[in-house]
């Protein structure tokens, strides 16, 4: 408190614990804030209902007040230290020219006569211009705002307005993008992605599976065909062979009985059969020696020698058919066989879950392809007209659902709240019209619309106030920065 920035401060401040040296009244007159580069009208608003009104103050500051006055400026301390505020107030402290202190008289009797007689002056000009106006209050000019809140947690993208711009409604303000959207496209990939894995997993059990389930149907399928082929060839035989009759097959050659008036014919015959033993049934009944027939391998000379046709009846009356019961079943057989062969790729891959699997891999990869095509921005629209109060957050950061990206103050709904104290409530009432005093000493009109019945506040001298509402009536008040001080004189 002994600084000699201290002593260069008007009476009035006090140390604050989180602020430092502060005003809790404002005072006459006050230095120009908004010199020192960084503090645009909006900051030096603030800074005075802080009660921070001089060059002094902010030079006196050290890092415990900039931290507590970044909190409620709602900046960064980092910018407070970047953009050196305290070094520019002191620099203009030296500049700006001293303000002259006044030394009172060497004799006391003269300060004395000095002293009642500015008394009696004050106290009767006090008394002539009480009698037309009461002592001014201090109001602050406000406005109706209108908070633009996020509508679901994302990604600012692009602002198209700036601060202190008027915008008219349906103007667009923002350019979002929902993290929802963008969680919901890599959440798809992840899951695009474990199907392919899965998809490629089964696909090579399917190949496994189909091989070894083809090569055992193929070697079920060659034997069935060798079996057809044994079997066309027994029955070809039969019906080509004149008056013999199959009497039984063993390892695929027929055996034949063959009556004795084609006996002759085939005793030329039996010597070029391989080793082939035939029986022949004479007129005594007699048989060959060899109690068991003997097998004919080379049936096809047979063939050449003796053409039957079909359905003939041969020696013992025996008729054969042309449609043999086991060969159509061998064909069936071979049929089915076949059919499951084509149809085991599908069947495999069924069986395995490749089909399904594919399906939802093409389901997924075309929803994915969906959700990309989709436009993720979302235009945030003005939805009044006013000016643009501030705006919270920087391209590229995230926001959660609710959190207020900016204000719109309504230029057109503008009112100043004047803190009345209780015992001075009998000078106002609803519909007066009072005297407004605007930075720069321009002289407006208002009037009075709300006055409150509780008092919620308390003065520093220990009054208790009660917020009263101004609006505007008569000529349209200047443009001055929402949160300046007006100055309040209600006539009798």
């Amino acid at each position: 408190m002994e600084s000699p920035i201290i002593a260069t401060l008007p009476r009035g401040h006090h140390m604050d614990r989180r602020f430092g040296v502060v005003f809790d009244i404002g005072p006459e007159f006050s230095d120009d804030l908004t010199r020192i580069d960084g503090v645009r009208t909006r900051e030096a608003v603030l800074l005075n209902q802080l009660g921070i009104y001089f060059w002094g103050q902010i030079a006196l500051w050290r890092h415990r007040e900039m931290s507590a006055i970044a909190e409620e400026l709602q900046i960064g301390v980092g910018r407070i230290i970047d953009e050196d505020w305290t070094e520019q107030a002191k620099s203009l402290c030296r500049i700006a020219a001293p303000r002259q202190s006044f030394t009172l008289p060497a004799s006391a009797l003269r300060t004395t006569t000095l002293l009642i007689c500015a008394l009696l002056i004050g106290f009767f000009t006090v008394y002539l211009l009480g009698r037309h106006r009461n002592q001014p209050l201090t109001g602050i000019l406000s406005a109706d705002i209108t908070a633009i809140r996020v509508p679901a947690a994302s990604r600012l993208t692009g602002i198209q307005i700036k601060a202190g711009e008027e915008i008219f409604s349906g103007q667009p303000l923002v350019t979002l993008e929902k993290l929802e959207h963008l969680a919901s496209i890599e959440e798809q990939v992840c899951l695009v992605r474990d199907i392919e894995r899965e998809l490629k997993r089964i696909e090579a059990q399917a190949a496994i599976e189909l091989e070894w389930r083809i090569r055992d149907l193929d070697r079920e399928l060659s034997s069935v065909r060798q079996r057809v082929a044994v079997k066309e060839r027994d029955v070809t035989t039969a019906r080509s062979v004149p008056h013999a009759k199959p009497i039984r097959t063993q390892n695929g050659m027929p055996v034949l009985s063959v009556s004795s008036s084609n006996a002759p014919q085939l005793n030329s015959a039996s010597s070029s059969l391989a080793g082939g033993i035939i029986f022949f049934s004479g007129a005594s009944g007699k048989s060959s020696p060899v109690p068991e027939p003997a097998y004919v391998p080379a049936v096809q000379e047979l063939v050449r020698t003796a053409q039957r046709p079909c359905n003939s009846v041969v020696s013992d009356s025996v008729t054969i058919s042309t449609d043999d019961p086991e060969l159509q079943t061998l064909r069936s057989e071979q049929s089915r066989l076949e059919a499951v062969r084509s149809s085991l790729p599908v069947t495999v891959n069924e069986a395995v879950g490749a089909t399904t699997l594919k399906a939802h891999y093409s389901d997924a990869t075309k929803q994915l392809e969906s959700m990309r095509s989709v436009s993720r921005e979302v235009n945030v629209i003005s939805p009044v007209y006013g000016t643009v109060g501030q705006v919270r957050y920087r391209e590229g950061d995230d926001m959660q659902a609710g959190e207020v990206m900016l204000r719109i103050l309504h230029n057109d709904r503008r009112y100043i709240t004047a803190y009345l104290p209780t015992r001075r409530v009998h000078e106002m009432r609803p519909g007066q019209e009072v005297e407004l005093r605007f930075p720069g000493n321009e002289e407006f009109r208002g009037q009075v619309v709300d006055i409150p019945m509780v008092a919620d506040l308390t003065g520093n001298s220990g009054d208790t106030l009660a917020a009263v509402r101004i609006e505007q009536v008569g000529r349209l008040w200047p443009n001055v920065p929402v949160g300046s001080q007006i100055d309040v004189i209600s006539s009798r």
